[in-house]
């Protein structure tokens, strides 16, 4: 079983505001532009992470993200006012929550979320790490899904620092086993300057996917291709090739996990 644990989707007239200055982003990019790749690689689907609530999409997104036999599942945002339902609608394995405030509505929504057995969603690169362990702290309980390795945004690349400090502010999140983490952002834009031919070195990578192992295990981290924000780094077969390399190097049943086991059992989904 082959899951990518994170993707978009969006029209270049919704393109995310952050994306408008990249050409490469403000592109329609819909479930038909992606599935023929994850058809090509096996993949049993995609979880489609949403940039929005669910009241915000139209019908006929809605319907075709659920109707997508590719799309295994959505993880719409938090909503922010409405109040969750008892009973979500079939198709939602989670919600997404771009930056956790603290703020007395969403700790009751992520009340709602516990109860209802559902995970949480949140994009690392986007949260300060102050706010993720007040997270974490404020809800011991909650399966918290950690999307986008990468640093965050603006901090500065250290492609050349042989220990990276981002990684080394992760190191609590090793007594955390509610929390897991997407491989996406694992390569970042920047590493394609420093390869002419752009082969992904294995040797390059090697080192960021060890230190992940050693916070988070091969049960706690997801396969994620990060569709289409990690075509900024690489096309998906490019990184689909680099990572199935690393992961195959640890042994047959850390890539069976990494690459769909875990995300199934994460999000609910039956092997």
């Amino acid at each position: 079983m082959r899951i990518d644990a994170e993707v978009r989707f969006w029209r270049r007239t919704n393109t995310p505001e952050r994306f408008h200055e990249m050409p490469l982003l403000t592109q329609d990019y819909l479930p038909q532009h992606l599935e023929p790749h994850l058809m090509e690689h096996g993949f049993t689907g995609c979880i489609a992470v949403l940039e929005n609530e669910l009241t915000a999409l139209s019908s006929m997104e809605h319907d075709t993200l659920i109707a997508s036999r590719h799309i295994l599942g959505i993880v719409p945002r938090l909503p922010e006012h409405a109040r969750l339902a008892s009973n979500p609608e079939a198709g939602i394995l989670g919600y997404h929550l771009p930056v956790f405030t603290g703020s007395t509505p969403q700790l009751k929504q992520l009340d709602t979320l516990c109860d209802l057995g559902l995970p949480l969603s949140v994009d690392l690169a986007r949260t300060p790490l102050a706010s993720l362990r007040d997270l974490i702290e404020a809800k011991p309980t909650l399966q918290v899904i950690l999307n986008h390795y990468g640093r965050p945004e603006g901090e500065p690349d250290e492609f050349e620092t042989a220990n990276d400090p981002w990684l080394s502010a992760l190191q609590w999140l090793h007594e955390h086993p509610q929390t897991v983490i997407t491989l996406s952002g694992l390569i970042n834009p920047s590493d394609a300057g420093h390869f002419d031919d752009w082969d992904l070195p294995e040797a390059h990578f090697k080192p960021r996917l060890a230190d992940l192992m050693a916070v988070f295990g091969e049960d706690r981290i997801l396969f994620s291709s990060n569709w289409p924000i990690g075509l900024m780094s690489a096309s998906f077969e490019d990184t689909l090739d680099l990572m199935t390399t690393l992961i195959d190097a640890l042994s047959p049943t850390s890539l069976a996990k990494i690459m769909g086991l875990n995300a199934a059992r994460c999000y609910g989904i039956e092997p």
